[in-house]
């Protein structure tokens, strides 16, 4: 029988080369409590971020149902939002408040993990729903006789968080079983699909891996084609970090999809137990690695490659490659 993995104990996010926000002050806590933006036109009702279809920050005015599409490394001159000031650290902080709520408006409460105050996110009803859809995938690809009745009644509702309450149901009602244990089976496999949907939540509302990518990228070309800096340390350092600053987001997802992989392989329900286990261990991992970086991508997303002070971005880029020597983090699952 397979054993669930064992999660590696990663570094203190809090003692571990604390991050500093590009352009804040020693004496200033950074991200603050809200998106309290100084603008006059940024406070007012009527407006609000969004993700769009594609992941990209779309900034919605309710004036003529206006949408207009940002690119976050040049919205703030669409919004005519000065660079290294206050706001524009805020709205640099858009994108990865939006991987952990659906809709931003100026004046909303920064999300508590961006705070450091949560330990991980709910699973939402449509992490329930894939979790539910794969988990009956799975079993149809083989099942014995003990689970034939359970299987069949899953086909029979609609996947969701109360899937395994109404296939229990209708194999007591329509089939004939015991309520014991027919119930008892359900409640095994609702274990293992909220364990799973908790994964794919954690995986959801991950650190703006992305953005923090793009950004390293962006300072990289900025020192690298400027006769000044191209044979400077920092020039250097940058042309290191960004072969291997994607490194924390395939771990990521690669913890994700063998979490997947795993579940489809739950051909056999004496499996069960030991498969909600290891989706436990899963979502720890992609939790600790979300919490270990979220606050070192939220601070690179707030480099302007042009204007950052180069010593910041170069205290940025050292606790970037700080955070990529701890290979215990970025183990194989």
């Amino acid at each position: 029988m397979t054993t669930a993995p064992t999660a590696p104990a990663p570094a203190d996010f809090a003692i571990f080369d604390p991050v500093r926000f590009p352009g804040v002050a020693e004496d200033e806590a950074w991200p603050p409590e809200r998106f309290d933006f100084a603008a006059g036109w940024l406070r007012g009702g009527g407006q609000r971020f969004e993700r769009g279809p594609s992941g990209e920050v779309v900034f919605v005015r309710d004036v003529a149902q206006l949408r207009l599409v940002l690119d976050i490394e040049t919205a703030h001159s669409a919004l005519d939002i000065a660079p290294r000031s206050r706001d524009f650290r805020l709205l640099r902080l858009v994108p990865s408040a939006l991987r952990l709520v659906e809709v931003l408006e100026p004046g909303d409460p920064v999300p508590p993990a961006l705070l450091d105050e949560e330990a991980g996110p709910e699973p939402a009803e449509h992490h329930l729903y894939a979790a539910t859809t794969t988990l009956a995938e799975a079993l149809g690809n083989g099942e014995g006789a003990e689970g034939q009745a359970l299987l069949a009644a899953f086909r029979r509702v609609p996947p969701g968080a109360r899937m395994f309450e109404m296939a229990a149901a209708r194999c007591v009602q329509k089939g004939g079983f015991g309520v014991e244990r027919v119930g008892a089976l359900a409640k095994s496999l609702q274990r293992l699909a909220t364990a799973h949907a908790g994964l794919l939540a954690a995986h959801a509302s991950g650190p703006d891996w992305a953005g923090m990518e793009r950004m390293v990228s962006a300072a990289r070309r900025v020192q690298t084609r400027d006769a000044r800096w191209t044979g400077s340390l920092l020039a250097h350092g940058l042309q290191k970090l960004e072969k291997v600053i994607a490194t924390p987001r395939e771990t990521a997802d690669a913890i994700c999809a063998h979490g997947k992989a795993r579940l489809l392989g739950a051909t056999s329900l004496r499996d069960v137990p030991m498969l909600a286990r290891e989706q436990a261990v899963l979502r720890d991992r992609v939790l600790d690695l979300g919490h270990f970086w979220r606050r070192c991508a939220a601070a690179w997303a707030t480099v302007h490659a042009e204007t950052t002070d180069r010593r910041e971005i170069e205290e940025l880029a050292r606790k970037a490659l700080r955070r990529l020597s701890l290979p215990a983090l970025y183990m194989a699952p």
